[in-house]
């Protein structure tokens, strides 16, 4: 069977620029069939794809998954990020959003009378990373369909997790980013302070590990580089 496959991230540069991939399987092959499919039909891919994650049909898939039936197929780098009525649900809001964050009206729609804290996370870019210097622009791109639900199944975790919380805000950032701008924005909203930080700490540490958002750095010569695609050491 065909398949057609999409590519995120810095691995669309290493397919020669093509973002979706159509592939020839066996009817029986399995996610590890596809890994290995991809490796002999693009070896620039090969050193990076025992890294990636496939996501079938929007979810992360285990190696051992058919494919059979799928409708929608991605392969993922490693990760890098509506409201509710009073009627007394959590207020949530999610999503993927172009700067600049509105954190006022953000902050605004996940508040309730109940609320007496309101903790906030903003990512900002930075000149630099821990090992570049010179860094002017960040380029975010995401998976769009597989982060919204990400970001949705999070909140709904968080909600479930932290029974205090009345407000939850969860934004990304995607586009191009200049030194100054805005990446991420993580919002908690609880009658005291401590429910508050622990949710917006799990919160920020559930986005930056699991939504399907990468980030390409850019630097001032013009060189750029895929953080988390540093292919290994020959």
């Amino acid at each position: 069977m065909e398949l057609e496959v999409r590519l995120f991230g810095g691995l669309w540069e290493r397919a020669g620029g093509q973002r979706r991939l159509t592939v020839t399987v066996p009817d029986d092959a399995t996610v590890a069939d596809l890994r290995a499919q991809l490796a002999a039909d693009h070896p620039r891919l090969a050193p990076l794809l025992a890294r990636v994650n496939v996501a079938v049909d929007l979810e992360v898939a285990s190696d051992s998954q058919l494919l059979e039936g799928a409708t929608e197929v991605a392969v993922l780098p490693p990760v890098a990020g509506g409201a509710g009525h009073d009627d007394g649900h959590p207020r949530v809001v999610t999503g993927l959003v172009a700067p600049p964050f509105d954190v006022d009206t953000v902050l605004a729609d996940i508040t309730s009378p109940p609320v007496g804290a309101a903790v906030s996370f903003l990512g900002t870019v930075r000149d630099h990373a821990p090992d570049l210097d010179g860094v002017v622009r960040l380029d975010y791109s995401a998976y769009p369909e597989m982060a919204e639900k990400v970001l949705a199944d999070i909140a709904g975790e968080l909600v479930a997790e932290h029974p205090d919380v009345r407000g939850l805000a969860l934004l990304h950032a995607t586009g191009e980013l200049a030194v100054g701008d805005h990446t991420i924005l993580v919002a908690a909203c609880a009658a005291h302070r401590a429910a508050a930080f622990d949710a917006c700490r799990d919160g920020l540490e559930r986005v930056k590990d699991r939504v399907p958002i990468w980030k390409r750095e850019v630097t001032t010569d013009g060189e750029h580089r895929w953080v988390g695609l540093t292919p290994p050491p020959d």
